[in-house]
């Protein structure tokens, strides 16, 4: 079975291949995008991983982003995730963090995170809305490489972090730091509760972690950080939202801990065989990607897409993916990962 690059050539051989600026060109859209992000006020630095080198694969991902009216005004919002270094220290009052932007009304946002007790410093990687607590304010979910976040929107303008009361923080008993990615909201069992989806990269700890002269870990002949091939894969994660501002991993029984060593990176929910019931599909980096079909009764049926990156190898070690499954969702998975 060929990779999804292969697919793409053996398209290329078919069907005529125009570059980009021939469609924009030759399509009269209609309409143009601008980039008004430092008018607008969006003028925090994004931080994650060293500018020049990034000797762990921890370093290579960034990190997501979210609109929501998180003060119930009728305007959009903003929440920009931040990430770190592993050997910059930063002055005190000077890390980085991630960012929250009131709309202001007039194309312009200001940088409300302080006010909003947000500020945190860390390996921020994802970020879902949802109001968990049906309270009528959106709260926010974040990932992070390590400790994940649960804010609870107070309705004052004002947010507290309560993953670890709700059982959330993703925390494991063996002390690993969990690499959480992507997350959704999503009420699984219709029970009128958003329960809450996370995906895991890798369980990725910097003190055993292999460095790219190691291998040596190779990408097209150039020295890159190892993995994700070699590595091993972290495990998704299902929370039953308990109704009392607590939720309960149920990834064991709903049949989400089936899914091997994912390498899981982006989360969609849809129903997507539209039965009424929400679906759950994870983009994986360097292997096949998963739809987990909701089964109505508090568990999922696990398919494989058959989705399939180019990775930098390592020599030591190899995945063998799982390849099955519908194309429309291949092509949906190469062109949002690859």
């Amino acid at each position: 079975m060929g990779t999804r690059r292969d697919f793409f050539r053996s398209l290329c051989r078919t069907v005529p291949v125009f570059a980009f600026d021939q469609f924009a060109q030759a399509l009269p859209l209609g309409v143009q995008f601008v980039n008004v992000a430092r008018e607008a006020g969006l003028k925090s630095k994004t931080i994650f991983g060293g500018e020049r080198n990034n000797r762990f694969l921890l370093e290579t991902t960034g990190c997501g982003a979210a609109f929501f009216d998180y003060d119930n005004d009728g305007w959009l919002d903003i929440f920009l995730v931040n990430g770190t270094r592993f050997e910059a220290k930063y002055p005190k009052g000077a890390e980085p963090t991630s960012r929250l932007y009131k709309n202001n009304r007039d194309g312009t946002f200001t940088d409300v995170t302080a006010a909003a007790g947000l500020i945190r410093t860390g390996w921020g990687q994802g970020v879902c809305v949802g109001d968990y607590d049906n309270d009528g304010h959106d709260d926010l979910f974040v990932t992070y490489w390590g400790d994940c976040a649960l804010y609870r929107n107070n309705g004052n303008g004002t947010f507290t972090d309560v993953a670890s009361k709700a059982g959330v923080t993703t925390r494991t008993s063996t002390g690993a730091r969990r690499w959480n990615t992507g997350c959704a909201f999503l009420d699984y069992d219709r029970d009128g509760l958003l329960d809450l989806f996370v995906s895991n990269y890798i369980d990725f700890d910097p003190k055993t972690a292999p460095l790219p002269e190691s291998g040596p870990c190779l990408y097209k002949g150039h020295m890159v950080a190892c993995g994700p091939p070699g590595l091993q894969g972290g495990k998704n994660i299902l929370f039953h939202n308990n109704g009392d501002g607590t939720f309960t991993d149920v990834s064991g029984k709903a049949g989400i801990l089936k899914t091997p060593g994912t390498y899981g990176l982006g989360v969609l929910v849809a129903d997507f065989d539209n039965d009424g019931w929400p679906d759950i599909y994870v983009a994986n980096d360097s292997t096949s990607s998963a739809l987990y079909k909701n089964n109505h009764d508090g568990t999922s049926r696990l398919s494989i897409s058959p989705s399939k990156r180019e990775s930098p190898t390592v020599r030591t070690a190899s995945l063998r993916p799982e390849w099955a499954s519908p194309p429309s969702i291949m092509i949906a998975t190469a062109i949002s990962i690859w």
